[in-house]
């Protein structure tokens, strides 16, 4: 009886193995707004989940010039528009704004952190604006609100849906399911 029990017990470990897998390589897509003082960039990213706002940025098909310092990651040039990564802070009256889309997706909040101190979640929109500042050092220049749905319709094709680990594990417990049903069939069948 016990030998019986065996293909099926392979199949569920083989199952679970592939999950976990697909699980620790899973990735998430971020969205970017990038205004410049001409025009405005939008542009899907897929990345590793555990990926910083830097690592979006480094993955994008944009060119950047992100510096290493020893505070962290800054933004100096995006597409060439900015400073270089040598004297990221050369122009005293402009830097690269960073922002989120709030939870609502109607508003921009201005980051409290740096893109190298930030992971954004699956679906997340990042905003950047080449922009002054005020008195308070806020930025001035805002990238336009769009949210990650209306991004994704822009872009033709749309990038293709990465499944959950969720259902592939639905889809491993339906497949170990129907086996053991298959099994149990042909085992009554036999008698």
């Amino acid at each position: 009886m016990r030998k019986r029990w065996i293909p099926l017990l392979v199949v569920f470990l083989l199952v679970v193995a592939a999950t976990t897998a697909w699980a620790q390589n899973a990735q998430k897509r971020v969205a970017l707004v990038i205004q410049f003082p001409d025009h405005t960039y939008t542009e899907i990213v897929t990345v590793p989940m555990d990926a910083t706002t830097a690592d979006v940025l480094e993955a994008a098909t944009i060119p950047v010039g992100i510096a290493e310092l020893g505070w962290g990651k800054a933004l100096c040039n995006i597409d060439g528009v900015g400073n270089p990564v040598d004297d990221c802070f050369a122009d005293p009256n402009h830097f690269w704004a960073y922002f989120h889309l709030n939870a609502t997706g109607d508003g921009w909040d201005v980051s409290q952190v740096g893109i190298g101190g930030y992971t954004p979640g699956d679906r997340a929109v990042e905003g950047f604006a080449w922009s002054g500042f005020d008195a308070n050092y806020n930025p001035t220049t805002y990238p336009p609100v769009m949210t990650f749905d209306e991004i994704e319709a822009s872009l033709t094709p749309p990038p293709a849906e990465v499944p959950e680990p969720a259902t592939l594990l639905l889809l491993g417990g339906g497949l170990v399911g129907l086996a053991g049903y298959v099994r149990r069939k042909r085992h009554t069948q036999d008698v």
